[in-house]
This record gives C-alpha cells, sequence and structure tokens, in this order.
C-alpha cells in the first residue's frame, strides 16, 4: 500500500516504538494523527512530526475507553478525512512473578494492547472496507511468539494481539484491507524501568540481548504496511526462538535456559554481522 499522502492514526504516539513509526510516516509523506494520553507530550512530537510538511493532528484519547476512541475517529475523520492506515502501539508491560503482578495490572495491560487495538479496528474497519483500501499493523512483541517467566500478564496480551492479528488478516484477505502483526523483541524504550520491569526479573537471555532502535521497528511496521506482510519478527534471533518454540516447546526451554551461553554467542554474533 502506498504512504505518501495517505491518513495514519498511531496509538501510544508520545514515546517510544509509538513516536517512531509516527516520525517515519511523516517523513514518508503521510499525515498522521497522534493518539495517546499525554497531550503535552504530543504537542511536543507534533512539532517533530510537522517539519516533515504534512498535516498533524493531536488527539488526545485512553484507547481502553471505547466512547473514547470513537469520539477521538471522528475527530481524525473531521479535520484530516478517514484514515487509511491505522499502527496501534499502545502498550505497557508489568514484568513481576505471577503473584507479584495485581490483577489491576493483568486487566490493564490486556485493555491497553488487545481491546485497545480492538477498539480503533472497529472504528476503522467499515470505511476501510466501503473503499476496499487500507491497512492496519497492530504491535505486539517476541514474547507473544513464545511466553518468558515472569511476563505472564505481559505475553497474554502480546499473544492476545498476535492471534487477533493473524485471524483478522486472514478474514480480510482479497477485500483490500491489510492486517499486519510486527513482534520486536528488547527496544530501548522506557519499558525497561526498574518499578514494572525489574532488571532482577528479567530472564538473563533478554536481559543481555541486544536491544533494537525505536527506528528499527518503524522501518519494519513500513515495510509491512508497503508489503502486506502478515506477521514480522524482529530481530532474526527473536524469529529463531519463535520458530523454534512453535517446533517443540522444550527446544525453546533449552536455549532459553541450558544452552544460554552459546545462544548468547550466536545471537551477539549475529548482531555485530547482520545488523
Amino acid at each position: 500500500m502506498r504512504i505518501s499522502g495517505s491518513t495514519a492514526v498511531v496509538t501510544g504516539a508520545s514515546s517510544g516504538i509509538g513516536r517512531a513509526v509516527a516520525l517515519r510516516l511523516a517523513k514518508l509523506g503521510a499525515n498522521v494523527a497522534l493518539v495517546a494520553r499525554r497531550e503535552q507530550v504530543l504537542e511536543a512530537v507534533a512539532v517533530d512530526v510537522g517539519r516533515h510538511g504534512g498535516k498533524v493532528l493531536v488527539v488526545p484519547c485512553d484507547v481502553t475507553d471505547v466512547a473514547a476512541v470513537e469520539r477521538a475517529h471522528r475527530r481524525v475523520v473531521e479535520e484530516l478525512g478517514s484514515p487509511d492506515i491505522v499502527v496501534n502501539a499502545a502498550g505497557f508491560g508489568v514484568w513481576r512473578p505471577f503473584f507479584e503482578i495485581t490483577p489491576a495490572e493483568h486487566a490493564g495491560m490486556m485493555d491497553t494492547m488487545y481491546w485497545g487495538a480492538h477498539a480503533w479496528i472497529r472504528a476503522v474497519l467499515p470505511a476501510m472496507l466501503a473503499r476496499r483500501r487500507g491497512h492496519v499493523v497492530n504491535i505486539s512483541a517476541g514474547s507473544g511468539q513464545f511466553g518468558l517467566p515472569v511476563t505472564s500478564g505481559f505475553s497474554a496480551a502480546a499473544f492476545a494481539v498476535r492471534g487477533f492479528s493473524e485471524a483478522l488478516h486472514r478474514e480480510l484477505l482479497g477485500r483490500g484491507v491489510g492486517v499486519s502483526c510486527v513482534c520486536p523483541g528488547s527496544v530501548r524504550t522506557a519499558f525497561w524501568d526498574d518499578q514494572r520491569t525489574p532488571r532482577a526479573g528479567v530472564p538473563v537471555l533478554v536481559r543481555y540481548a541486544p536491544k533494537l532502535s525505536p527506528e528499527a521497528v518503524a522501518r519494519n511496521v513500513c515495510y509491512c504496511i508497503r508489503l502486506n506482510l502478515a506477521v514480522r519478527t524482529l530481530p532474526i534471533f527473536v524469529a529463531f526462538l519463535a520458530r523454534a518454540n512453535a517446533l517443540w516447546i522444550r527446544l525453546g526451554d533449552l536455549i532459553l535456559w541450558k544452552w544460554f551461553v552459546p545462544a548468547l554467542a550466536v545471537l551477539l554474533l549475529l548482531r555485530f554481522t547482520l545488523f
């Protein structure tokens, strides 16, 4: 799908992956609606996005509030036109042992990542189908491909996004609307803080794995839109682990625990030779 001249909505646009995606889409010629809860932060992002010359709209919205999403969608339609592209990048993670994560935190991750994406897709999909044109990209995670210790809530939400995206991709085949799911490994964002993701509880392979830049994820989001890719898992060692785990879950256990040292050596080699 062509990005230049399109209208794009990016949730979670105030920071991290969402911000990088918004900047990338604007650079490629899209008009961008920035969606997140923090209006003041969005205003600062809008200044950077606006430098690329397209239209930019700040839309404060809590994606867990369906009525707020519907109002935000109407505003985008009124001021920028009906969205051609939606990138659901809103999300957060709590990485702690199961009983140390509160039920509210478990629900919050699912509400933001899965139900937030669900609300925006329900809002934009009728017009996309009527025009037979549009693309949705949902941001999941590497742990939406294989579950890790201390990520029970986050993995559940990421798996939900991954499964939802795959099912919707197949449901909409041949109807002019693409659905993609991007599953990045560790990314250099504010996600990694000592309160929600204490380093002591993070699996060693994840703790020491090279981290992607938000810009690298944004580039892959745009690849998915342009090429209509159903799923993109990155970097290569996360894609390898996902395939190994899908083939045989015990193999995933061995790579994560028993074979940690050689696995770390391989991923470092890949990091410095391929990226």
